[in-house]
C-alpha cells in the first residue's frame, strides 16, 4: 500500500516518514501542497496524509478539489493539522477528508488512524472488484437479452410467414401456371424449326400469323416472372436471418414488400391501398424491420376486418416539418376498446381467438422503435375503425440518436450497427 505525506516541515515529514515506514508502506513525500498534488495524480497514493497549511496548495483545498472532480481511484485522505478547535476540524471533514491528526501528533494514535484507513481502502478495492464483477455480469446479461430480442424478432417473422404460407404458396402457383402453359404452347409453335417435315415457307407462315400471339405470350410470360420475383424476394428480404442493417432505404419499398407479403390475408376480402409519395429527406433504419411492423400492423388490420362490409385498409406515408417520417396504417374495422389502448403494446395481449394470434407483435412493433429513436401510436374509437402511426427519423436525426446511445452504451450500439 502507498501512502503520500505531504509536510512542508522538514523535522514532522521526517518523523512521519519514519513512524509509517516502520508498518511496512511505501512512503512518498512531498514538500509543499502544489507538489502534493502533482504526485496524486502520478504515484496515485492508497492514503494520502496531507498538511493543512504549506506552500502552495493547502491541504484542505486538495481536499475540496479530489470532493468536486474526484479521481477514478479511492484515497483515504487524512489531514494533519496543529489547530484542534472543533469548528476547524468539522470544516476540513465536510470538505471531503475522511480522517485528521493534530500537531504535535502521537505515533500510536498515527499508526492507528493509518490502521483504519488502510483497512478501508482494502474494502474500496474489494468493493470495486465486486463491481467490475457485477458489471461484466451485467454486461453478459445485457447481451444476451440483446440477443435473445432479436431471436424474438426474428421468429416473430417466421412466424408471419408461417401463418400465410399456404396464401403465399397460392400466389406464386397462379404465375407459374401462366409460365408453364406458356412455355409449353411457345414449345409447340417454334420447336418446328428443328423439324425438317415442315418447309421453311410453312414455318414463315405459321410464325407471321401468330406474330401478335407470340408477343402476347412473351407479355404475360414477362408478367408471371415479375410477380413471382417480387413475392419471393419480399419474403426473402423479410425472412433475411441477420434482420437486415441499418442503411438509408426507400418506404415505397417498405409497403410493397408488406403488402406482398399480407396477400393471402387481404386478397378478395379486403380493398387495399396505398399512397407513398417521394419524401423531401433521406429516412435512415432497418429496412426488414420497418416492413415487419407494416406488416403486423396490415395483418391486425385484416384480421380485425373479417366479416366487415367493404373492408378497407389504407397505407400513407408523410414527411413532416421536423423532418420525420410517419407511415399511417388505417382501417375501417370495429375499432379499438379505450381500455384496451395501452395494453395492446404489453407482451402476450391479445383480443384474437386461441390459436390465431401471439400477442407479441405490436410489443415487438414497439420495442423496434424504441430501437430506432422512434414512436407508434394508434387512435381509435369502437365503431370507427383504428389507424396506426409510425413516426420514423430523417438520416441526420438517426445518427444524431444513435451517436447519443452509443455513447450510453457501445456494445450494444455496436451489435445494433453489425444487425
Amino acid at each position: 500500500m502507498k501512502i503520500l505525506l505531504a509536510d512542508d516541515d522538514l523535522i514532522t515529514l521526517r518523523m512521519l516518514e519514519s513512524t509509517i515506514k516502520r508498518l511496512n508502506y511505501e512512503v512518498i513525500l512531498a514538500h509543499d501542497g502544489n507538489q502534493a498534488w502533482e504526485l496524486i495524480q502520478t504515484a496515485k497514493p492508497d492514503i494520502a496524509l496531507l498538511d493543512w497549511l504549506m506552500p502552495g496548495l493547502e491541504g484542505l483545498e486538495i481536499v475540496q478539489r479530489l470532493k468536486n472532480n474526484p479521481l477514478p481511484k479511492f484515497i483515504y485522505l487524512i489531514l494533519l493539522t496543529s489547530n484542534d478547535r472543533t469548528e476547524d476540524i468539522t470544516t476540513g471533514l465536510d470538505s471531503g477528508a475522511n480522517d485528521y491528526i493534530t500537531k504535535p501528533f502521537d505515533k500510536d494514535e498515527l499508526k492507528s488512524r493509518i490502521s483504519v484507513g488502510a483497512r478501508v481502502v482494502e474494502y474500496e478495492k474489494r468493493l470495486e472488484r465486486m463491481n467490475a464483477e457485477l458489471r461484466k455480469y451485467s454486461s453478459e446479461m445485457e447481451a444476451l437479452a440483446q440477443e435473445r430480442a432479436r431471436q424474438l424478432v426474428q421468429a416473430d417473422r417466421m412466424v408471419t410467414l408461417g401463418t400465410m404460407a399456404a396464401g403465399i404458396a397460392h400466389e406464386i402457383n397462379n404465375p407459374l401456371t401462366v409460365v408453364q402453359g406458356n412455355i409449353k404452347l411457345i414449345k409447340r409453335v417454334w420447336m418446328h424449326d428443328v423439324n425438317p417435315v415442315f418447309q421453311e415457307s410453312e414455318r414463315h407462315q405459321k410464325f407471321s400469323i401468330g406474330s401478335n400471339a407470340i408477343s402476347d405470350l412473351f407479355n404475360s410470360l414477362e408478367k408471371a416472372s415479375v410477380r413471382m420475383h417480387n413475392i419471393i424476394d419480399g419474403m426473402r428480404t423479410f425472412a433475411h436471418g441477420n434482420g437486415g442493417e441499418i442503411a438509408i432505404f426507400n418506404p415505397q419499398e417498405c409497403v410493397d414488400d408488406a403488402l406482398e407479403i399480407c396477400m393471402p390475408k387481404t386478397k378478395n376480402r379486403v380493398e387495399t391501398s396505398a399512397n407513398i409519395p417521394p419524401i423531401p429527406f433521406p429516412v435512415k433504419g432497418n429496412a426488414v424491420q420497418i416492413t415487419q411492423i407494416l406488416v403486423n400492423l396490415i395483418g391486425n388490420a385484416a384480421d380485425a376486418l373479417s366479416g366487415t362490409k367493404d373492408a378497407v385498409i389504407h397505407i400513407s406515408a408523410q414527411g413532416t416539418p421536423q423532418n420525420h417520417l410517419i407511415f399511417s396504417v388505417q382501417d375501417n374495422g370495429p375499432g379499438i376498446l379505450q381500455e384496451n389502448i395501452e395494453k395492446l403494446w404489453n407482451p402476450f395481449f391479445t383480443t384474437k381467438p386461441v390459436g390465431i394470434g401471439t400477442g407479441l407483435g405490436l410489443f415487438i412493433c414497439k420495442s423496434i422503435m424504441e430501437e430506432h429513436g422512434g414512436k407508434i401510436r394508434v387512435e381509435s374509437k369502437p365503431g370507427q375503425g383504428a389507424t396506426f402511426f409510425v413516426e420514423l427519423l430523417s438520416e441526420a436525426e438517426f445518427d444524431h440518436f444513435m451517436a447519443e446511445k452509443e455513447k450510453k452504451n457501445p456494445q450494444e450500439s455496436e451489435e445494433a450497427r453489425e444487425g
